[in-house]
């Protein structure tokens, strides 16, 4: 490892002073933008100054996953956090420089649009760009109220998504300083992230921000019959004055998604982008859009195959249920219904409208463990072997594996998503026990 110098890179949105980590460079906490609230980001730069970028990017407001913190342990709201949180953190190659013009991958987490942050301890993008010789580039973005409910009049907006895209253009514009080709950048995000991604996708004014993008996940099952919901959050939310403390808005959080109505399943995801707002088409002009979008931008798109497994791994009935062997064949069946309804089903429908409107599209199925641990193949699962499961150890995610068990059993999974997003190809069609990829 390089330790003579501070790695320092000169960009046109300023100076920025990293520090070398296990075989990379790491550049955290870079901002890329400032917003009031409800209002949509403006672009930020440092000038002249130098910034030092040891320290990771603050959260996004939010309150504490009950799910994540029973598979991961996560507590967010122990965690700093920030109402302006247009960061990014960028993981660059030991030996990057200027003229490298790697390929960048932009990594979009989920969490219900309610939850996340682009250095959670276990999207150690360290793995992916040591093994593969990419730039991975984690942003953060505005989440529920504060990102995908209103404007400061009172009607709806996308400011969440609006954050996306303005990281993506500081990114256009700045990545090639740090060793990246700004021409050949790939979005990836898993579940609300890869919703994030399609939705990057069908926005106004991307086309040139990406080439590739890789969809996880992404539960388009709830999208689906969202107004009367939306428009009583809305009215909810407009309650309060524009400047009520943070305090006073988680509270107003709790109360909302304490008493949602909604008995489809929309109310799965209650927080989401707003289709026919600013940048989002009608619904009615998607196919459109997607016909513009597809022929440009191969994806690479798929689920888990026990998708919803992750969600009962915390009840100890149903885990009990999935153990036995007389009663788990009833659970697989409430599994396999719901995940097709939330994930599987409206995913395979997307894959063949994409690859009708002229995309190339890669379809996978994941399947790691499905019979070998009540969660397994669940929701998020993927992320433990993408991201090298760092911070994971002794969680109900980690499936009684160790994280130097995640570091090598990932090494396939990786090289693949890495080389898609270097080429557009699929390097390896099938991993046993693990995935399959077919072409649309």
């Amino acid at each position: 490892m390089q330790t003579h110098t501070i790695p320092t890179v000169h960009s046109q949105d300023g100076t920025f002073k990293g520090f070398w980590d296990n075989g990379c460079q790491q550049f955290l906490g870079i901002r890329y933008a400032t917003s009031e609230r409800y209002c949509a980001p403006i672009h930020y730069s440092y000038g002249d100054a130098e910034h030092d970028c040891s320290a990771p990017s603050p959260f996004p407001v939010q309150l504490t996953s009950t799910i994540e913190l029973t598979l991961t342990g996560i507590h967010y709201e122990n965690l700093p956090q920030e109402e302006q949180c247009q960061y990014l953190s960028i993981t660059v190659p030991e030996e990057a420089n200027p003229e490298s013009r790697l390929p960048v991958m932009v990594w979009f987490y989920g969490g219900s649009y309610r939850n996340g942050g682009c250095d959670n301890v276990f999207y150690d993008r360290t793995a992916l760009v040591k093994e593969n010789g990419v730039i991975v580039v984690g942003i953060n973005y505005r989440l529920s109220l504060l990102g995908f409910v209103k404007n400061r009049e009172g009607g709806f907006a996308n400011n969440g998504l609006l954050d996306a895209i303005e990281g993506l253009r500081w990114i256009h514009a700045n990545i090639e300083a740090f060793g990246g080709d700004p021409t050949n950048v790939t979005l990836f995000g898993e579940s609300a992230g890869g919703d994030l991604v399609r939705c990057i996708m069908l926005s106004e004014g991307t086309d040139d921000l990406y080439r590739r993008a890789i969809i996880q996940s992404d539960p388009m099952g709830t999208l689906e019959n969202r107004e009367e919901m939306e428009r009583n959050i809305l009215d909810e939310l407009n309650e309060l004055p524009l400047d009520a403390p943070i305090e006073q808005l988680l509270e107003a959080q709790r109360a909302i998604t304490s008493h949602v109505t909604e008995r489809g399943l929309a109310k799965y995801l209650i927080f989401a982008p707003h289709v026919g707002i600013y940048p989002l088409p009608a619904r009615k002009d998607e196919e459109k859009r997607l016909r513009e979008v597809a022929p440009k931008h191969e994806i690479l798109i798929g689920t888990n195959a026990r998708e919803t497994a992750s969600y009962i791994g915390g009840n100890k009935l149903a885990s009990a249920l999935d153990r036995f062997v007389l009663t788990r064949w009833i659970i697989e069946l409430v599994l396999r219904k719901k995940s097709m309804a939330i994930f599987t089903g409206p995913t395979r429908k997307f894959a063949q409208l994409y690859a009708k409107c002229g995309g190339k599209v890669h379809l996978y199925s994941y399947f790691w463990r499905k019979n070998q641990h009540v969660i397994g193949a669940g929701h998020i699962t993927e992320l433990a072997l993408l991201f090298g499961g760092k911070g994971l150890e002794g969680t109900l995610m980690a499936q009684g594996l160790l994280e130097r068990e995640f570091l090598e059993q990932g090494k396939p999974l990786r090289r693949i998503w890495a080389d898609f997003a270097k080429t557009g190809n699929i390097s390896t069609k099938k991993i046993d026990g693990m995935i399959e990829i077919a072409e649309v």
